[in-house]
């Protein structure tokens, strides 16, 4: 047999905690065919299967399960080396993975990103900007910027602040809705990245679901069809207070405030890189918020 080719086993892995050549393929920033052709390859070097075709999607071959259980139990030590090296990293060079969502960046994280450049300018900020919990364990991100009440137990990080919620309607709508039945009104909705969350759960039990005009997998998107007199919209105030077109409306929503937190793993609090970042970023979104 021939020797494991490791890069060809991340794919093999990323295939099996996903049951889906897509969902792999999108998780690991790359296109279906790639995936297949490394698994094709790992399979070949083998020779033996590794995944079978079922409804619920790539399953696991019978001979396959054992070597992957060890192969995952490798790179989990692979993983923790890794951290380990990059947490006694000492100099303020090189780069830096930072994941948040779309609001973030697009609100509140342009300048304060400049401004950390110009204090580190060695340091290559890799934003990565998705409202999925990508895995610091795995070093899928160095550092998260990210909106939660409790943070994950294996994780360390600051609460920079809260994140307040409000109900906006677009200038152009406003007259036309009925402020005594708020909840009946047309609104416009989350899709199922967003229902998942406190505040999509929140919104699936309080507004009529009747109601709703369109749905979106960002609040960004959420603000634009709001400006875009769609409906009422539920958006964190620091985004929806900044629209010229949107007025936000007397709903208590006090009970929606998150926390917003900067985490990254123990491994990683010494690295003078994440160090820097953290720093620099406490200061600046505790102002911003």
């Amino acid at each position: 047999m021939q020797h494991l080719n490791w890069d060809n086993l991340r794919y093999v892995l990323m295939v099996a905690n996903q049951s889906s050549i897509a969902a792999a393929a999108r998780e690991l920033g790359v296109n279906r065919t790639t995936v297949l052709r490394r698994i094709n390859a790992f399979q070949e070097s083998l020779n033996c299967r590794i995944f079978e075709r079922a409804d619920t999607g790539y399953i696991l071959t019978p001979e396959a399960e054992k070597m992957i259980i060890a192969a995952r139990e490798v790179e989990d030590i692979l993983f923790n080396m890794q951290r380990q090296i990059a947490g006694r990293e000492l100099k303020l060079e090189g780069a830096l993975r930072v994941t948040t969502t779309d609001t973030f960046m697009v609100a509140l994280l342009g300048p304060h990103l400049a401004s950390f450049h110009r204090k580190h300018p060695h340091i290559v900020v890799e934003i990565l900007t998705t409202n999925s919990i990508l895995d610091l364990n795995r070093r899928d991100a160095d550092v998260a910027i990210r909106p939660t009440r409790q943070p994950e137990a294996n994780l360390v990080g600051r609460k920079i602040g809260d994140v307040e919620f409000g109900v906006y309607a677009s200038t152009e709508y406003l007259p036309a809705v009925d402020q005594r039945d708020i909840f009946n009104q047309s609104w416009v909705g989350f899709d199922d990245s967003l229902r998942a969350t406190p505040i999509g759960h929140w919104f699936d039990a309080t507004i009529n679901q009747a109601k709703i005009t369109i749905r979106c997998d960002s609040f960004v998107a959420v603000k634009i069809a709001a400006e875009n007199g769609l409906g009422l919209s539920l958006l964190p105030r620091f985004l929806g207070d900044s629209s010229n077109n949107l007025e936000r409306l007397q709903v208590p929503t006090e009970e929606l405030t998150t926390g917003l937190w900067l985490l990254t793993h123990p491994d990683l609090v010494r690295s003078a890189k994440v160090h820097a970042f953290i720093e620099h970023f406490s200061e600046a979104l505790a102002e911003a918020l």
